[in-house]
């Protein structure tokens, strides 16, 4: 079950027992337990605001737990004079109010409407017959019973209060059949739409009616009743709603329903425009949650970069493949004869990964400013969910790796060391090496991109723990496969210390459980002369006859 508020968390929590706290890989913390007399286990977390946020969340819940149902619960805005304060309304359809196309003719909207699967609509009409309010807390001391309504409601990423503005105008004018207005359950919907098993349901508590009253109203409780009669209905919900497939026994049993809602309403900068698909030359992408710089948006100077693991939304429906997205608007002027081009060395680098067998090219496009790049990122058939980067096997500082994660992160990254040379050999270098660069791909890790192969070396380049002195001070030393070296070493280093590599302390000097030959190759990697470094391919050889010497200890199954 997912929320947005806290005030909704806590409704949907008070029917809860046995709880325990579940952290995902993530960092995304839910709460787990169980629902007395039911049988579903469910899962409770909060998503944040909008529905860029809502979606990450929700597509990564599902994953983790293999979801059967999908139910987010909270609070609305009511956009009908005969919807009532504490009425619930079970969204019978969300319209993605936000679609659509601005013209010297106006506004022309291009819906995006989502509507629950027959089963369930025919489970909620009989909920809203048959004692709708059995979960209701009995001290509710309630004159006159909320109604459910099982009507459209309208979500999109402006906080309406005032039914006069000209987001509310255009809902009337395009939406006219929608009788509330959230911020979450567009995201929600489409990240269930991804996953054709889960079943999925928006149910909201009607706490104000999208005006300037709204503060006032909530200050005087509304949000608390609305939110304790949409948990109840979610609750009554489950009461009859029956588990679509048989769940595969794992260690511990899954939760069954993840329930979403958002902590607040504060205004949080989203990773990619807002949304939690994007669509680039007619091919939709769901954003995916990831830790690190999975979902990044930085800009330097008159360039904006954007990067998501994101989903490949196929025509025909289904489950889809994976993508590393990574996107480059140009906001000045066009370069000139002699300037380097940010759009062209995104173009140069799809052509490199051709070339050299890189990460396989899904989509290259190029419209105006804007230049994208979508590579395929391996999935792990097992969990229907992208595999991840070294970044999970990494310690958290400042713990040394245990020896089977090192055995891994060694052979890994020997992997990758193969990769960098062939780059080399063809005159280029990533240069951007970092956990998430890496990705645990089985028999071989591989490298997501080329970092920054095509993009001609500069002072102050790759900023973070991981960047080489080259590339932080400027040298005679030109940035290149020796500051690959670096980075590698900069990775095994974090690796076997739990620590980022600082240059003003003591080198590492090993321990009984690592092999000299290891020790050697960080050390020597990480000199701060990059002419006194090994050569990649030497690097590369003294990696796979460090794995040898842990051999001993069996590897993970990853």
């Amino acid at each position: 079950m997912l929320t947005a508020l806290q005030v909704e968390y806590e409704a949907v929590r008070q029917h809860m027992v046995d709880v325990s706290e579940v952290e995902l890989p993530q960092g995304t913390r839910l709460d787990v337990g169980r629902l007395p007399g039911l049988n579903w286990e469910v899962a409770l977390a909060e998503t944040g605001p909008t529905n860029t946020r809502a979606a990450l969340v929700t597509q990564s819940a599902i994953g983790h737990f293999n979801a059967e149902a999908v139910l987010f619960v909270g609070v609305a805005g009511a956009l009908k004079d005969d919807v009532h304060l504490g009425d619930v309304v079970v969204a019978s359809k969300v319209h993605g109010y936000h679609g659509g196309r601005e013209s010297v003719d106006g506004f022309s909207a291009r819906p995006d409407t989502w509507s629950p699967e027959y089963d369930v609509d025919q489970l909620v009409r009989s909920a809203c017959r048959n004692e709708p309010w059995a979960f209701l807390s009995p001290d509710a001391c309630l004159s006159t019973p909320p109604k459910v309504h099982f009507e459209p409601i309208a979500s999109g990423d402006v906080l309406l209060g005032f039914r006069d503005s000209e987001t509310a105008r255009r809902i009337r004018r395009h939406y006219n059949d929608a009788v509330a207005v959230d911020m979450e359950s567009h995201g929600v919907t489409q990240a269930t739409r991804m996953n054709r098993a889960v079943r999925a349901l928006s149910i909201r508590g009607i706490s104000d009616f999208a005006d300037p009253d709204k503060s006032a109203r909530d200050a005087a409780g509304s949000q608390e009743t609305a939110a304790r009669h949409a948990a109840a209905f979610a609750v009554r919900v489950l009461r009859d709603l029956r588990p679509k497939r048989r769940v595969a026994q794992e260690p511990r049993s899954a939760p069954a329903v993840v329930v979403v809602s958002p902590p607040n309403r504060s205004p949080q900068p989203a990773a990619w425009d807002s949304r939690p698909v994007v669509e680039i030359a007619g091919q939709q992408y769901l954003l995916y949650e990831g830790p690190g710089d999975l979902v990044h948006e930085s800009r330097d100077g008159d360039v904006l970069r954007r990067q998501a693991v994101a989903r490949v939304v196929p025509d025909g429906g289904g489950r889809g493949a994976y993508a590393w997205l990574r996107q480059v608007e140009r906001t000045g002027p066009p370069p000139g004869p002699n300037q380097f081009d940010p759009l062209a060395a995104l173009e140069q680098e799809a052509e490199l990964c051709r070339r050299l067998r890189g990460p396989g090219v899904v989509q290259l496009t190029r419209s105006g400013k804007t230049s994208t790049l979508a590579l395929s990122w391996p999935d792990d058939p097992k969990l229907g969910s992208p595999l991840k980067t070294v970044h999970e096997l990494l310690p958290e500082s400042p713990l040394p790796t245990d020896p089977q994660r090192l055995w891994s992160i060694v052979r890994g990254l020997a992997d990758a060391a193969y990769i960098i040379e062939q780059l080399s050999d063809a005159g280029f270098s990533h240069r951007a090496l970092r956990p998430t660069a890496v990705v645990m791909h089985r028999p071989q890790m591989v490298l997501r991109d080329f970092g920054l192969a095509t993009v001609p070396p500069r002072r102050g380049e790759n900023v973070g723990p991981y960047q080489a002195p080259e590339q932080r001070h400027g040298s005679r030393v030109r940035p290149g496969s020796a500051t690959d070296v670096y980075q590698l070493g900069a990775l095994l280093h974090r690796a076997l210390t739990g620590r980022i590599h600082n240059p003003g302390l003591p080198a590492y000097r090993g321990s009984d459980s690592v092999p000299d030959s290891l020790v050697h190759a960080v050390t020597g990697a990480l000199r701060e002369d990059p002419g006194a470094r090994p050569e990649v391919g030497t690097l590369r050889l003294a990696l796979l006859s460090a794995a040898r010497e842990l051999a001993s200890v069996p590897p993970p199954q990853l």
